[in-house]
């Protein structure tokens, strides 16, 4: 199984650093939810994870590999990114985008085959998206647009998988899927499954294990109701709540607490 971890990573953009000196050991065959406030650098260590950004110290490891001594096609082959708002090109139908995630097995000696036919039609089958095959991608709603780039990712049939909030511009019912869906996808092939998540409540209920960061460190990390409270909600966010058990997961739900209400329920005024 494809194992991946950061060891004493730092990435930034010029001479601002956003992430410093970060080590994890992404669970292998477990889903990992990374959850923090705006700007807290979520997106940049998914970014440096995935080789789309260089370290400015440290190393990501590939099967025990540094990330950047590793061939691009084996990357692509191993670990799958679906990073935030990506851009297909003009005119390409959804058929064709999703196809572009059999690319990396494709070579000298290997052509299109029945295995990638399958992998594409399970991909497209799974997302809900079956039936915009021959559509242009530019003419998909947004939430439309969001499943077929997951799609190509599940299409790619990559150890690992990383997402940059793969639940951006779907409603709640379609977030709800699209979870489910990954998780059917770690259940069925143990696939390692990394994703950035704004929603806390929905972090919780789908993580195996919980990463939460503040200005570009991992404040804690570990199983959601053994690690998140209320102090490190209060930390991490600078916001008071209230932690219960989600009724339907037994998962840690948080509930904000405003100034415009109290215990009782009614608004203070």
């Amino acid at each position: 199984m494809t194992t991946l971890r950061s060891e004493k990573l730092s990435l930034g953009y010029g001479e601002r650093r956003v992430v410093d000196d970060l080590s994890l050991d992404v669970p292998t065959g477990e889903i990992t939810m990374i959850v923090g406030p705006n700007a807290c650098g979520k997106s940049t260590f998914l970014r440096g994870l995935a080789r789309l950004l260089s370290p400015q110290a440290g190393s990501v490891l590939l099967d025990g590999r540094a990330l950047h001594d590793t061939p691009s096609r084996e990357i692509a082959v191993k670990l799958g990114i679906l990073p935030q708002g990506p851009i297909a090109p003009d005119g390409i139908t959804v058929g064709d985008l999703v196809g572009r995630g059999r690319h990396p097995h494709q070579g000298l000696f290997r052509r299109w085959n029945a295995t990638d036919d399958e992998a594409v039609t399970q991909a497209l089958t799974a997302t809900g998206t079956l039936d915009l095959t021959a559509r242009a991608v530019d003419e998909l709603s947004g939430g439309q647009r969001q499943r077929v780039w997951i799609a190509m990712a599940l299409a790619q049939r990559t150890g690992v998988l990383l997402l940059d909030e793969p639940t951006t511009y779907l409603d709640v019912s379609h977030q709800v899927e699209v979870l489910d869906l990954l998780t059917d996808l770690n259940r069925r092939d143990a696939t390692t499954i990394v994703a950035v998540l704004h929603d806390l409540n929905l972090a919780c209920r789908y993580a195996d294990h919980l990463v939460v960061m503040k200005s570009g460190h991992v404040v804690t990390a570990g199983v959601p109701t053994e690690i998140l409270t209320e102090e490190v909600v209060a930390e991490v966010f600078g916001m008071p709540c209230r932690i219960v058990a989600d009724p339907v997961s037994a998962t840690p739900m948080v509930v904000p607490i405003g100034r415009h209400h109290n215990a009782t329920g009614r608004e203070d005024t």
